[in-house]
């Protein structure tokens, strides 16, 4: 497309080449000036006479308007992205517009929007497009979907995760949050002090304080997969753990206390032994496991407790990152536990920084196994080649921010409907507080979005130096 330099039109925008009985909607994702023959040669030639001939400027034919209007004017790159035809928007794009008969005008997001059918009733406030209209993705689209955050760092990520997260809870659902930089603790609150949401429905807990189990109730299964995954502990000791524990369960005495003894007092290998005796000390120097009824966190009773949606927030900052391992694979196998039993309502799952502990658990058997029991993943990390090609042959929605690494953009094209060039284009020229919509929330529409300020106390912020003074304590002599 051609476009005057009057037409405010961006990388991003919607087209829409309008015939009689049908029109082709067009995505812009590129521009540049257009190449005109001999414009070099013009625009030097009156670079010399106006260096020449200083005062003169008369120009009664008016050409130098003509002249300046040409070379501002653009070249509109495109995609197309579907044809509306009694007004509903189908994908099929097959055909080509007249270059005489058709009109050409903006079509904006909002009209867009209008031409598809709802995928659902309980929207998500975002931010705008088109520079004032409002933008909402229906939570309906991160129902029993996957959903990947990226971009550079400092791009804003968390910000858009923050806003998710407070959407779903005014819309009463349920969500674990593994926060590692104390970012989420403040998300019920607004900045002038009030409650956004009830007090109740978002939890913070931190490892080895609030958050501690016994071995009772955490089971079995979980510790399993604690040992097997975080504890990397062989098969055969994995195998004589198993028996010692059925042991002490069968009498009962699943403690802390006891699961040494059984240790100690179990007949077998010596290098077995040691690999156990090994893991438990681990597992009782965590800080996660208690003996003590009053000081046991309880999963299902925080879904009991709050009918109406909430928010528990894992802090890990500070966690070592053992720690850190053994937390996430915790929660993960008792969520799962309690969702395959159908003790707990399903769970949004926010994966904050998720490329510091996505290799070490097993993420790839979360989504392409669990979520069908209730486990919907929201990814935030800034290192997309942290997450699997498994996954993201299974990611629904992406909010793309800036990046300017071709691999890292190639990498979350492929798992996009959108094309490689779309992407690419489209992403390199985000400033901060922008992003791109693939998938499943925007009918594989992609859209260009700027994210709405969040309202809530500044939490997580990066320390620095040159920032407001500190001041240090100094110890006097005694």
């Amino acid at each position: 497309m051609i476009a005057s330099p009057r037409e405010q039109v961006r990388v991003g925008d919607y087209l829409v080449a309008a015939e009689p009985q049908r029109s082709l909607v067009l995505q812009v994702y590129d521009e540049r000036y257009l190449d005109v023959e001999g414009i070099e040669e013009e625009r030097a030639r009156e670079e010399v006479l106006s260096a020449s001939a200083q005062g003169v400027t008369s120009d009664p034919t008016e050409m130098t308007t003509i002249s300046t209007l040409i070379r501002d004017m653009r070249i509109l790159m495109c995609k197309a992205r579907g044809t509306i035809s009694k007004g509903r928007l189908t994908p099929r794009a097959n055909w080509m517009p007249s270059r005489t008969s058709s009109s050409v005008t903006r079509l904006m997001v909002e009209d867009l929007e209008g031409a598809v059918e709802p995928l659902g009733v309980r929207g998500i406030r975002i931010g705008s497009v088109d520079s004032e209209s409002v933008f909402s993705i229906p939570a309906e689209s991160l129902d029993g979907r996957i959903t990947v955050i990226t971009g550079r760092k400092e791009s804003g990520k968390s910000h858009l995760a923050k806003i998710l997260l407070r959407g779903l809870l005014d819309n009463d659902a349920y969500s674990v949050v593994f926060d590692l930089n104390d970012e989420y603790g403040t998300i019920g609150q607004r900045k002038d002090g009030t409650e956004a949401l009830p007090s109740r429905k978002v939890m913070v807990l931190r490892p080895g304080r609030d958050l501690k189990f016994s071995l009772a109730s955490v089971g079995l299964r979980p510790i399993t997969n604690l040992l097997s995954h975080s504890l990397e502990m062989p098969g055969t000791s994995l195998r004589e753990f198993v028996k010692i524990w059925e042991q002490l369960d069968n009498r009962d005495e699943l403690t802390l206390a006891s699961l040494e003894t059984g240790i100690q007092q179990w007949r077998c290998n010596e290098f077995v032994r040691d690999a156990l005796f090994a893991r438990f000390h681990t597992l009782a120097s965590s800080g996660l496991f208690t003996d003590s009824p009053h000081q046991q966190f309880d999963l299902q009773d925080f879904f009991s407790l709050n009918r109406f949606g909430g928010a528990l927030v894992v802090s890990l900052s500070g966690v070592s990152p053992l720690n850190r391992r053994m937390v996430v694979e915790l929660m993960l196998s008792k969520i799962v536990e309690l969702l395959e039993r159908r003790k707990i309502p399903p769970v949004f799952l926010f994966a904050e920084e998720a490329h510091l502990y996505l290799r070490d658990t097993y993420w790839e058997d979360l989504i392409t196994r669990m979520r069908h029991f209730g486990v919907f993943t929201v990814f935030v990390t800034n290192q997309p080649d942290a997450i699997g090609q498994k996954i993201y042959r299974q990611v629904d929605n992406i909010f793309l921010y800036n990046f300017s690494n071709d691999s890292d953009l190639g990498l979350v094209s492929q798992a996009s409907m959108a094309d490689a060039d779309t992407v690419k284009a489209i992403v390199r020229t985000l400033p901060p507080r922008m992003c791109l919509l693939l998938g499943h929330a925007v009918r594989n529409l992609p859209i260009v979005v700027s994210i709405d300020p969040f309202d809530s106390p500044a939490s997580g912020m990066t320390r620095r130096f040159f920032g407001d003074p500190v001041e240090l304590v100094v110890p006097t002599e005694t």
